[in-house]
Parts: structure tokens; sequence; C-alpha cells
């Protein structure tokens, strides 16, 4: 790596980079300035640093239309939370979609192993991604479903879930379905209607260009989790139970101020900006990330015409060469990129690359330019002739 050089980074659906510049001074501020305990104390800086969380929370309520938020710590221990939270019986049966992330299928395959629940995969189209929805509803009648978790969009091939419409057919034959979304790259930028969703799972240092350190569920309906971390609150010490309502039942711990004062200054920026901003950047970038790689020989582009774009995210592969030498190469020419299996080897047995060592995923973010592309095709050409 050339270090004068500057990275041109295209990651963004592993962490969006980099933060707009308020996320580093706010986070900057809140050690030197006001670095209190949240909700531990009546002092007057762990009182600011309690009303920087409320303020937070507030502010996510509104930007994603959320009756009620609680912070976690990622949004891995969010969904932990609420799978292992759902209680579910041995014989349960859990829809899922091809694209799910360990993140899901792991804690699914414990409770698979250990409790019996039954995990059906909902059927896709292998070609463009697009959800079966005639087949889900047979489906649904066959095994009504006691969960659905499912990805908004995928994390290797950048495709969007139509999770609205699951939850609908969902709750037409079984209207105590658990409706679990990971939202982990659309939370900044793709709103939902929750009215239909239980638990939407979000993470603060992707699409809400936040820091690392928080992110958190909001609840769309008045179904609630059982707690899965037990410890702390800073409410209700005098009970050796956790409470049993409000969001401390969820929160044991202190709380990373520091990261939720970044995730703060993120939602401010990014409403200032505005989705509609973003969305078009990102959208025009990536035509012309697929425009440059469907023009190159040897180059097989996983992800659908179209249907990802939206997202920022595409896969591909180069015939002959293993996507972990292609990310070396680029990782040479100072170009980030990701290869491999992204912690979803669901989707590569999907679209039938696991084999192949995955792929390489090319992520653009609101940072970047279309100039960084044009570098990043020569740079891949380059290593192609």
């Amino acid at each position: 790596m050339k270090p004068e050089t500057p990275v041109i980074y295209l990651d963004n659906a592993a962490t969006t980079f980099p933060k707009p510049e308020a996320v580093y001074r706010e986070m900057d501020s809140f050690y030197r300035n006001y670095g209190g305990n949240a909700g531990r104390g009546a002092n007057p800086l762990a009182r600011r640093a309690a009303n920087l969380v409320n303020e937070t929370r507030e502010l996510l309520k509104q930007w994603l239309n959320a009756p009620e938020v609680v912070f976690s710590p990622s949004d891995t221990i969010g969904l932990n939370t609420v799978i292992f939270g759902a209680r579910l019986r041995t014989g349960d049966v859990v829809y899922v979609s091809p694209f799910e992330h360990n993140s899901v299928a792991r804690p699914l395959e414990h409770l698979k192993k250990t409790i019996g629940i039954v995990i059906r995969q909902l059927p896709y189209d292998r070609q463009t991604m697009n959800c079966k929805l005639d087949e889900v509803k047979a489906l649904f009648r066959l095994e009504p479903p006691a969960m659905i978790c499912v990805s908004h969009a995928s994390n290797v091939f950048g495709v969007l879930s139509p999770v609205e419409q699951l939850a609908t057919l969902a709750r037409q034959v079984a209207p105590s379905v658990v409706v679990v979304i990971d939202a982990a790259h659309t939370a900044g930028l793709k709103p939902l209607n929750l009215s239909q969703i239980d638990a939407f799972v979000f993470s603060g240092h992707k699409s809400l260009y936040g820091p690392y350190g928080v992110s958190g569920i909001a609840f769309g309906r008045n179904w609630r989790p059982a707690p899965f971390i037990y410890g702390g609150t800073g409410t209700q010490s005098e009970s050796i139970d956790m409470p049993q309502d409000g969001v401390s039942r969820y929160e044991a711990g202190s709380l990373n101020v520091s990261a939720i004062a970044g995730l703060h200054a993120a939602l401010l920026w990014l409403k200032e900006v505005s989705r509609e901003i973003i969305n078009t950047h990102i959208e025009k970038l990536t035509e012309e990330m697929y425009h440059h790689l469907s023009h190159l020989t040897s180059v097989r582009l996983i992800s659908p015409h179209n249907s990802s774009f939206s997202t920022g995210i595409l896969a591909f592969n180069v015939e002959g060469i293993s996507p972990q030498i292609v990310e070396t190469a680029l990782g040479a020419e100072n170009i980030a990129v990701r290869a491999g299996l992204h912690c979803a080897p669901w989707s590569h047995e999907f679209a039938r690359t696991l084999q192949a060592g995955g792929s390489v995923r090319v992520s653009v973010g609101y940072f970047n330019s279309s100039e960084e592309l044009q570098v990043f095709a020569t740079s891949l050409q380059k290593l192609l002739s």
C-alpha cells in the first residue's frame, strides 16, 4: 500500500467511511466536556449525558417513525435479543430469506439444535433475486410462521426484500407471528411502515453514518421480547429483577454515550442533507459502477441489474481469479473492497458462489465520487489485462 495516496474506500457495506465531520467533533467533545455516565446519578455530567441519550432516542424515533427505540451495542446483539427473547418453542417455524447474515443464521441454528425450531427459507428467484410472493402464500398456509426474520437488504448483493408484504401475508394466517427485520443497511435511507413489524434492528455505523458501538431495536407494535442481558440499569435498583417495562429493561450496563453522541450528530446531519439527496447520489454512483463492471471482460456481475442500486452494494467475480486475489490486487492500488463470504454463507449457497470462495463486493456511500469509480474501473481493467 502507498501511504501517501488516499484510499478509495468502496467498502461502505462493512461500515460507512468517512463519517460526517460533525460525528468526530461531537464524540471528541463528549469525553472532553461532559463524559458522565447516563442514568447513574443526578450530578451535572450524568444529567447532561442522560439528556443526550434521550435526545438521540427521540431523533431515532422520528427518523424511523417508531413508537419506541432501545439501544444495543451492536446489530448482532440486537438481533440476539429479539430472537432469543421471542421464546420460541419446539416445532415453531421460522422463515428467513436466503440472504441472512450469520447474526441471524447462527442464533436460529442454535435454537434449531437446542430446542427444535424449524427453519424454512423463503423462495427467491435465482436470476432476479426477487421474492416469489405467490409461493410464499402457499408456504404460510401449509406451515404457519411463528417468526419471520428477514434482512431488509442483502449485505452481499444489495437486493431489497419485500418485508412489508411478507409481514402482511404472514399475519393473514398467523396473527401472532413475530416479524423481525435486520435493517443494518437500510435504517438511514429506506423508511418502512412499522405498523406490521415487531422489531426493526438497526446498526449505527452503517447507513446511519454513525460510529461503532451503538445500534438498537425499534419496536413497531406492542410485542416485546424477554430481556436477553441482565444487570444494572440505573433504575429500580432496589429490585433483584430486571424492570418489567420501559427501555431500561433492554439496556443493562452503562450505555456507550460517546458512540451515542456520534450517532446524535449523524442523525442531525442526515436530517440536514435529506434521504432524497443521499439516495439519489448512491443510486447514481451504483448505476455508474454497474456500467463500469458490465463493460469489463471476464467480470461476472452477480447482483441483478437495478434491483440493488438503491443500497449501493454490488457483487461480482472475475473468471479464473479468486475474489481474495482481486481484493488484494485492488488493495495494492489503495482501493478498499471486500472479498469472501461476507459472514453470509447462505447468500453464496443461493448464488452458487460458495465454492469459488464467495465474491468481490463493492459498496458506495454518500462520500464517494464518480471520479473514484473511474479509478476503480481502470485499476480493475489493469488487473485483467
